[in-house]
């Protein structure tokens, strides 16, 4: 199950962070169909590194936890 997505537009990179829900989400139960910021699709795996998308937080910054890349704007948990 992914407990990340990012937006696939490189000049935004909004983080939603799905373990923050209460009980776990499914994608498809997600009322976000699509970047609340830009609106565009999200990726749920690094747009770097193509890996399966796992977040750490340096700050307010996310990072992909494989490649250790930081997502271009600050991300929002």
């Amino acid at each position: 199950m992914e407990h990340f997505l990012i937006c696939a537009n490189a000049s935004c990179r909004f983080v939603v962070d799905l373990q923050q829900a209460r009980k776990p989400l499914r994608r498809s139960g997600i009322l976000l169909n699509q970047c609340p910021e830009c609106g565009s699709e999200w990726l749920a795996s690094c747009p770097s590194c193509a890996k399966p998308l796992s977040v750490t937080w340096q700050g307010h910054h996310a990072h992909c936890a494989q490649c250790q890349r930081r997502f271009h704007v600050p991300a929002a948990a």
